[in-house]
């Protein structure tokens, strides 16, 4: 997976292709190499006073911004309850491995997963041939935090606001670029589009290194991506930054306004929800509500998720269903008329 654009060095692009191929499930691998299984987790060793450590499975392979931020959570609320949380990654099927373990283990708050907004929102839209409802066969426990996305352009294209975008699209026509049909880069941009009340061409390339390379040269108009993959490339100067995604302004970006400040209700990011099994014990899922809570107000641990340009949350179970809910209500129509599917 490489690609080369002049006055870029290759190695760069490599690396930073590699690590947005991790931050979306994708496995990198060095020209020439195969990439190889994943070995066998090893069995769980009970802790010294003879309690099992609390397995807490990530969707996403190792490296991404995903398993980042999962693993700092993971670290703290081992410290919270008193006993080690083990993060371990099942990656496949986008994120839905993982998930659908998680929603088949012993309710009895040993197994839990970091279960991702479009494993959540969009995987049931997708797939008529899931063997699980990841709504109905899961328990929310806590929304612990976000990673936004960000709408960038290429420069020099006169666009440097979101109404400026949503009179270019409506002027002439428009290419929009995905990394790929059905993915959440492409679901945000179907709903930025349509909120305009504009419309584009879009082109769903083969991942990143398609995409990225006609966002640079031009060759699109605008691309949604994600900030592990995309503040490196506005920092750099090579594209133009419009808007983030998020509900509210990026700590790492807060001169950036959000969509939503031209679009009102806008809103669409990757965020990251601590879930278990359904039929957890009602005395089990308070105390991993209240442990995931305060693990997310944690001032150490704040300052850890913003280096990586993660905003904590730390909302409740009531929460975290009403937004599961409320989201999908918006995306199952985005996705069904953009005519998608997994199958």
């Amino acid at each position: 997976m490489e690609w080369f654009v002049q006055g870029v060095r290759v190695i760069s692009l490599r690396n930073m292709l590699c690590r947005g191929a991790l931050a979306l499930g994708l496995v990198c691998v060095a020209p020439g190499l195969r990439a190889q299984p994943a070995p066998a987790a090893p069995p769980v060793a009970p802790t010294t006073d003879g309690r099992q450590p609390i397995r807490m499975l990530i969707g996403l392979p190792p490296g991404g911004g995903v398993d980042q931020v999962s693993r700092i959570f993971a670290e703290a609320l081992g410290q919270r309850l008193f006993r080690p949380v083990l993060a371990e990654n099942r990656t496949g099927a986008r994120g839905n491995v993982a998930a659908e373990e998680v929603a088949r283990a012993t309710p009895d708050g040993n197994t839990l997963g970091v279960v991702t907004a479009p494993t959540l929102l969009l995987s049931r839209h997708l797939s008529r041939q899931m063997g699980y409802d990841p709504q109905a066969d899961l328990t929310p426990i806590s929304r612990f935090a976000s990673l936004p996305f960000l709408v960038l352009a290429p420069p020099g294209q006169g666009m440097r606001t979101i109404g400026d975008l949503a009179e270019i699209l409506k002027a002439r026509p428009s290419t929009c670029g995905t990394p790929g049909a059905g993915t959440a880069q492409h679901l945000a941009l179907e709903l930025l589009v349509r909120s305009l009340g504009a419309r584009c061409d879009f082109v769903h390339f083969r991942g990143l290194a398609g995409a990225l390379p006609e966002l640079l040269n031009g060759g699109i108009q605008v691309y949604v991506e994600g900030v592990v993959i995309g503040l490196p490339l506005v920092r750099e100067g090579r594209v133009r930054l419009l808007a983030v995604t998020s509900r509210t302004r990026s700590a790492a970006l807060p001169e950036t306004p959000t969509v939503g400040e031209t679009v009102a209700g806008y809103e669409a990011e990757t965020w990251l929800a601590l879930m278990g099994p359904r039929g957890l014990p009602e005395s089990v899922l308070a105390k991993l509500e209240a442990a995931a809570i305060a693990v997310a107000r944690d001032a150490g641990v704040v300052h850890r998720l913003r280096a990586l340009s993660a905003e904590p949350i730390g909302g409740t179970r009531t929460e975290l269903a009403a937004t599961i809910r409320a989201q999908d209500s918006i995306w199952g129509p985005v996705a069904r008329a953009a005519g998608l599917t997994a199958d």
